[in-house]
């Protein structure tokens, strides 16, 4: 494996699991944590969870592959894994 491949497959790994990585920037980042739990109080859970779900994939051109039911983030219990 060349070291351009193992660097593919590196990036293409976490984006397989970006949004639980997204997830757990919002819980380990105080501002960010504050202003998501006033959007979950304003609108709902799953509403937020949802649309920020959308984004990532939107932002990141991604498609979905699995649903992954191991989140290593606490604020959610799946997520879709994705694949470009």
């Amino acid at each position: 494996m060349t070291s351009d491949e193992y660097a593919e497959k590196v990036v293409l790994e976490f984006l397989r699991d970006i949004t639980d990585h997204v997830f757990l920037n919002i819980q380990n980042n105080e501002e960010l944590m504050r202003e998501y739990q006033r959007q979950v109080n304003e609108n709902s859970l799953k509403a937020v969870n949802t649309a920020i779900g959308k984004k990532v994939k939107e932002v990141f051109d991604l498609k979905d592959d699995v649903v992954c039911k191991t989140p290593k983030s606490w604020l959610i219990q799946s997520f879709t894994s994705h694949k470009k």
